[in-house]
């Protein structure tokens, strides 16, 4: 819970951040006027959007591989806090798979929605029906996506189910997966839906700092949707517990998960 210091902290921050997200959304609306590749550059201004949450909100983010960037890929990984596309998005050259309801943020969600990043309702089978559409379409025009695999946040010490969906397509359109795993210092960034997303939002807004680290794998291909599932996941959860080896291991999460 943050003090009344550190909600002067979250306030100021917010206030940066919100004048970031504007000057993002205008940036890629007038790109769209712009001749040539646009979303090649709506990406670059997606990056440095994303780079401005990183340092506004103070992360110390060690990131650990490299990210293959000969083709398009599908990049999967766990997902622990609702902030997890900010950082992912600095790294990561990609078209994220994201929560309708992000769609109705002010300025953020149509800005999202013009740098190519893909709705999904949970609710609506149809929904469902045209992400996976919209998720074929990107990739067979060259494009890598971005899919965290649980479906939702999860403050377990491991991975929860993958779901099948994403890697069916890449299975299909014989587009290799990349894993990658997020992990915070701190197990109580993990949002475990105890609390709003605001609240999820502002406790982090509010911190002096937050340590991430971020580590991407080899790729992975073949044509069988279960066993690139299964390789994927195996190096997540192999990967989370190389991540927090020198933060406590899993026994710390564990305990903060109990």
């Amino acid at each position: 819970m943050a003090t009344t210091g550190n909600k002067l902290r979250g306030y100021y921050r917010l206030f940066f951040i919100s004048l970031s997200t504007i000057m993002a959304f205008l940036g890629v609306s007038i790109l769209g006027l712009w001749p040539g590749d646009r979303y090649k550059w709506r990406l670059r201004v997606r990056k440095l959007w994303s780079k401005s949450f990183v340092f506004f909100l103070n992360y110390k983010v060690e990131f650990r591989g490299i990210v293959p960037e000969d083709r398009n890929y599908v990049f999967v990984g766990n997902h622990r806090s609702s902030l997890d596309p900010f950082v992912c998005l600095a790294y990561l050259k990609a078209n994220p798979v994201s929560r309708a309801d992000v769609r109705n943020y002010p300025f953020l969600g149509k800005g999202a929605e013009l740098s190519g990043i893909i709705f999904l309702n949970k609710e609506s089978k149809s929904s469902r029906s045209a992400t996976k559409e919209a998720i074929a379409k990107a990739l067979q025009e060259g494009k890598s996506i971005l899919i965290y695999a649980e479906g939702k946040t999860n403050a377990k010490p491991l991975t929860s189910t993958f779901q099948k969906g994403a890697f069916d397509i890449a299975a299909d359109l014989g587009i290799p997966i990349v894993p990658f795993a997020i992990e915070y210092k701190s197990t109580a960034d993990y949002w475990d839906h105890s609390e709003t997303m605001f609240e999820h939002y502002f406790n982090h807004l509010a911190k002096p700092r937050t340590y991430v680290r971020i580590s991407v794998g080899h790729s992975i291909s073949g044509d069988n949707a279960f066993s690139l599932l299964r390789q994927s996941q195996q190096w997540v959860n192999d990967e989370i517990i190389r991540l927090r080896e020198d933060w406590g291991g899993l026994k710390q999460e564990e305990e903060a998960s109990a």
